[in-house]
């Protein structure tokens, strides 16, 4: 149980894995990030961190490693106070996964995931034993992924072996920055579910920080509600739904953005980051496994350097132009696109009711921007909806 630290239950101090007390972070502009923050997170516990931008959510997250120092208070893990630990052997300590994966683009999925335990210098054969558990758990096969490279994975693999990584040592705390924030929304909830599964086997204490609050609410044990570095709220994701503690909390969880908006809107709150990228001069061969690999019927091709949209290659053509050897590029298609500075949700919807295909978004210079998809569109909703009902009903 997550719990708030209060004279009542300092008792309840020794079973905390990940405890806050008095937590303050002030920067040098005297902008007050955290203020006084106490809370206990229990062993095996997967807590939520969520509010506006500017909450302290992330800098919560960063003191707990000690990529930011607090200004004063006590953070203990395991009952270990963490100012008293030499900060590199903290961070080996711990688990962390961000959303921008950064991933060694030299090294191999196996040397990637196998990292931290080669600091810790375990043994290869029980490093590459790790490894494969790994992948085996998350449902990537060894023998196939081993000794790929990350320029060979799509976004969703990527943010896998991310997650796999942070595994990799066996460490008892898990810290997580919007881990699956730039992903589409269809590799999100995979990556959400997978994330529960490996939760149930191994019951890490986990910290993960979002936006989404309807992430928050799926795979949290306890969810913690911020607002001007302040607990505004915590509890689980039931209480949080069904007992709002403050019209602020009530107001977050069931804003309804996609409800207003207009038809003649434009298209920017829909854009997503594709499942995918491939650069024009990439085999086709090569596109093609990667395809077939996450059964995708179409890709994005996009210049590496400038980031300047080449087309939409479908499946059909990519298969065509792999059987010749050519290039990705020989496959791309230009006539399926929206200009973001003048395209509407009418646009959007009258395009994806003709071709349910994914649609380029693209600005006036050609810069890719990303897709919309009909299955996004969906889940929006869907998400929007549900927190609607919930609120009515709250009310």
């Amino acid at each position: 149980m997550t719990q708030i630290v209060s004279p009542e239950n300092e008792s309840d101090l020794d079973k905390g894995m990940v405890i806050f007390q008095d937590v303050r972070k002030v920067y040098d502009d005297s902008i007050v990030a955290v203020e006084n923050l106490n809370l206990i997170i229990n062993k095996g516990e997967l807590v939520s961190l969520i509010g506006p931008s500017g909450c302290g959510k992330t800098t919560t997250l960063k003191i707990v490693n000690r990529l930011e120092e607090c200004t004063s208070g006590k953070i203990l893990i395991g009952g270990m106070d963490i100012m008293s630990l030499d900060p590199v052997r903290l961070r080996r300590g711990i688990g962390y996964v961000v959303q921008e994966i950064a991933l060694m683009p030299h090294m191999s999925v196996a040397e990637n995931i196998g990292i931290v335990p080669r600091l810790h210098n375990w043994p290869r054969k029980k490093i590459m034993k790790r490894v494969d558990e790994l992948l085996e758990m998350s449902g990537l096969e060894p023998a196939k992924y081993r000794y790929r490279l990350p320029d060979q994975l799509s976004g969703g693999q990527k943010q896998r072996i991310g997650v796999l990584r942070a595994l990799a040592a066996e460490p008892e705390v898990i810290l997580m920055d919007e881990p699956f924030g730039a992903l589409d929304p269809i590799s999100r909830e995979v990556l959400q579910n997978e994330l529960l599964s490996i939760q149930q086997k191994l019951h890490k204490t986990i910290i993960f920080v979002t936006h989404d609050m309807d992430e928050a609410l799926k795979i949290s044990d306890r969810v913690v509600i911020m607002r001007s570095g302040k607990i505004e709220q915590m509890g689980s994701p039931a209480e949080i739904q069904e007992n709002p503690a403050t019209e602020f909390v009530r107001n977050f969880i069931g804003e309804d953005r996609l409800s207003q908006i207009s038809p003649e809107d434009s298209v920017s709150v829909l854009v997503e980051d594709p499942w995918g990228k491939a650069y024009p001069d990439q085999s086709a061969s090569d596109v093609l496994s990667m395809m077939e690999d996450e059964d995708m019927e179409s890709i994005q091709v996009v210049e590496k350097r400038a980031n300047r949209w080449a087309g939409m290659a479908y499946l059909r053509d990519v298969k065509r132009i792999s059987r010749t050897g050519g290039s990705v590029r020989d496959a791309a298609r230009r006539d399926r696109k929206l200009y973001l500075e003048e395209a509407t949700m009418r646009d959007a919807a009258e395009m994806l009711a003709d071709k349910a295909y994914p649609i380029p978004v693209i600005d006036e210079q050609g810069e890719f921007l990303g897709v919309i998809t009909e299955a996004g569109i969906a889940r929006l909703t869907i998400g929007r909806l549900k927190r609607r009902v919930t609120g009515g009903a709250s009310q």
